[in-house]
């Protein structure tokens, strides 16, 4: 961080990957514990996403108690799917109540899904896996589950954060929104979009933020631009699957403007987690 000038890092703890309550319990709580110990290490330079045992629903409450009132997390980390469940799914919906009552930071990174591996697609061989294509579309199809189960709806307070700028999703909402025409839309048309997409599609898509890694390229950084507000992209690296100066370097040689990379790079941050404006 020091040598790529980077001041502050908010990292997350890692996901909880059992589904075995009792083991996925001391799963969340050994990361959690471990991650706080850096924090209060350096606290002006380190922040953390806590884990929550997602699939436990009463663990996860638990959980979200302990890491904010102890711990003192600045958010939570969660994975774009549990298995073949995604974040939409109604399941969740005790564990999301209670993070937007706590008005939290929700950090969604993708994993592979059950429907998209190696086994089920031909063309994945190695060097090609889940990271290169099926991640960013597990990450259009949360964002997508959250919205036409009217997750985002219910729960405003949450301040979602989607990694590597949302997958595929800035391209695609376009598309849904246009599908008032479909032959299969109509003759409802507009209505059943409505009724789906209270306020429009567009406008739900507004509301999340995007942190950057692997977003860095022109096309996907205007996409962003045209449907959320600039305040809700946040600068990321990848650590450690790529060194912290390779993200810097990405977003110095954008053609954004110095106002807007500063936006990028640490005022959206400092914004969405104050805590750290006086350091």
């Amino acid at each position: 961080m020091d040598r790529d000038g980077i001041g502050i890092a908010v990292g997350y703890a890692g996901p909880v990957r059992t589904v075995e309550v009792a083991a996925g319990r001391a799963q969340a709580r050994q990361k959690n514990e471990a991650a706080g110990r850096i924090v209060q290490a350096a606290p002006d330079r380190f922040g953390v996403f806590a884990s929550l045992p997602m699939m436990d629903v009463d663990g996860a409450l638990a959980e979200i108690g302990y890491a904010l009132d102890t711990l003192k997390a600045d958010g939570f980390g969660i994975s774009t799917n549990y298995g073949a469940t995604w974040l939409g799914d109604e399941r969740f919906d005790p564990i999301f109540a209670e993070l937007d009552r706590r008005k939290a930071v929700v950090f969604v990174h993708p994993v592979d899904a059950p429907c998209c591996t190696p086994q089920t697609l031909s063309y994945e061989k190695p060097p090609v896996i889940g990271v290169w294509l099926e991640w960013p579309m597990n990450t259009a199809r949360t964002i997508f589950s959250l919205m036409v189960n009217g997750t985002l709806r219910r729960y405003p307070n949450i301040r979602f954060v989607f990694s590597h700028g949302g997958g595929v999703m800035p391209l695609l909402v376009g598309r849904v929104a246009g599908f008032e025409g479909w032959n299969q839309v109509a003759p409802e048309g507009p209505a059943k979009l409505r009724e789906m997409f209270p306020g429009g599609i567009e406008a739900q898509f507004g509301t999340l933020y995007f942190e950057l890694a692997q977003a860095y390229a022109p096309e996907h950084l205007q996409a962003l631009l045209k449907q959320v507000p600039r305040t809700h992209l946040l600068f990321g690296t990848d650590y450690e699957n790529f060194d912290l100066s390779y993200a810097a370097r990405r977003l110095d040689a954008t053609d954004l403007s110095s106002d807007l990379k500063r936006a990028i790079g640490y005022e959206n941050a400092l914004a969405l987690f104050p805590r750290f404006r006086s350091t």
